[in-house]
């Protein structure tokens, strides 16, 4: 009967690490520090079951700091990640798996300018 026990607490608590939230750094530049910034325009929109945020930002280079900064925070995280550096700009893109969910982020920079984004189905941020 301890046995039974043991094992099913053991099982209750390997369910509850698998629902967990991501907590991702990246998140933590969509709680509305940048609602007044002029130089920078933010979406946030659920449809269908997907959960879609970005920010535009343009010639502020203090921002996109903090954007990189949080980008190689959440890098370990990642199961797939990719960087290109060219003529065109700068392009960075992660993938990370929560709750069976893939969540796509991204971050392209250009002449000052750059565009990042985080997506993915509503169940991979809980």
């Amino acid at each position: 009967m301890k046995q039974l026990i043991v094992i099913l607490a053991l099982m209750i608590s390997s369910l509850s690490t698998i629902a967990k939230p991501p907590h991702l750094a990246v998140e933590q530049l969509f709680d509305g520090r940048y609602n007044k910034e002029k130089s920078v325009m933010t979406s946030i929109s659920k449809a269908d079951g997907i959960y879609y945020r970005s920010l535009h930002v343009i010639n502020n280079p203090r921002i996109i700091k903090i954007i990189e900064t949080a980008l190689r925070k959440d890098s370990p995280k990642a199961s797939k990640s990719f960087e290109q550096e060219g003529e065109g700009g700068r392009y960075t893109s992660l993938k990370v798996i929560n709750n069976g969910e893939t969540i796509d982020i991204g971050l392209q920079q250009y002449n000052g300018t750059a565009f990042f984004f985080i997506k993915g189905k509503e169940n991979a941020f809980k």
